[in-house]
């Protein structure tokens, strides 16, 4: 394993010119996960970094969900090229950006293509050499990982500065949400991990949803997930959906995108200082190669 991550950074360092990244901050990094697909996840990472992005943001959305990446589906855009090209070494991953609304930059990670459910340890290099000799000039990146508790989907959410868990308050969503909270704090205990709940009546449902996890955690986790927010059940978003079109833009006075602005505000008014208490070091890149290491 030691060659390996030698070989990682040898690749990175040929793709950086000297000096470039001490120069050059890496964007505050937020994966979103789920323990259960079905819960709304990826529609609210478009919607957020919408959201920020009008509050004068730089974002960019990474579509880590390697497997079923839908980002690009839900902006009825249709992109050239996806990670595929950028493991198999045909593109590189400034080729392969799309560019949404709001000049908002989303790196597509290829929908239904299977290799890329499974990264191989060669493809892994390729990517990560890549992504890191890329221009990611930006304040956040939203990334998007896959729904449960694969080998891939832990690597990009320990890497992550923070992680942000969507839930919604049926008992398999939240279940499998306290599944994933169970296994990243077992992997490092000191994760700062948040809680979104999707698809509620209003706040008194989404905070009776997140104290159920957090009854649990304190007990046997000894550390409880922050509670960022919550998003009303509202017609409009599933209107969005079917017109394929962001609901913070379609419809920006509905309950829905109240409650994303509100959650894009409190993570705009948090310092870096704050929100990098987890790291215990290193970048995005440096942590990933931490957890791929073994």
């Amino acid at each position: 394993m030691k060659d390996q991550a030698f070989r990682l950074r040898e690749l990175v360092q040929k793709n950086i010119r000297p000096g470039e990244r001490e120069n050059r901050p890496w964007p505050r990094t937020l994966a979103v996960a789920s323990g259960k697909g079905g819960v709304g996840k990826t529609n609210m990472v478009l919607n957020l970094a919408l959201a920020l992005t009008r509050m004068g943001k730089q974002v960019i959305v990474f579509d880590a969900d390697l497997g079923l990446a839908n980002v690009d589906v839900l902006l009825g855009l249709v992109p050239r090229y996806t990670l595929y090209e950028v493991v198999t070494g045909q593109k590189t991953l400034e080729e392969i950006v799309v560019v949404g609304p709001l000049g908002l930059r989303i790196i597509p990670g290829g929908s239904g293509i299977q290799e890329l459910a499974n990264l191989s340890s060669v493809q892994r290099e390729r990517l990560v050499s890549d992504i890191s000799g890329a221009d990611l000039r930006a304040d956040i990146m939203l990334v998007d990982t896959g729904a449960g508790i694969s080998n891939n989907v832990l690597g990009f959410l320990l890497a992550a500065d923070e992680v942000i868990v969507v839930l919604t308050p049926e008992p398999t969503s939240i279940t499998d949400a306290y599944g994933l909270i169970k296994v990243l704090l077992q992997q490092e205990s000191r994760k700062v991990i948040r809680l979104v709940v999707n698809r509620v009546s209003g706040e008194a449902e989404a905070r009776r949803t997140a104290e159920k996890i957090n009854l649990v955690a304190r007990r046997f986790l000894a550390l409880q997930p922050e509670f960022l927010g919550f998003v009303q059940e509202d017609a409009r978003v599933h209107q969005a959906v079917c017109n394929q079109k962001p609901f913070v833009l379609e419809y920006p006075s509905c309950h829905a995108a109240g409650n994303l602005q509100q959650i894009a505000l409190r993570l705009v008014g948090e310092t870096r200082t704050t929100t990098a208490r987890s790291r215990g070091g290193g970048s995005f890149l440096q942590r990933l190669f931490k957890f791929w290491d073994g």
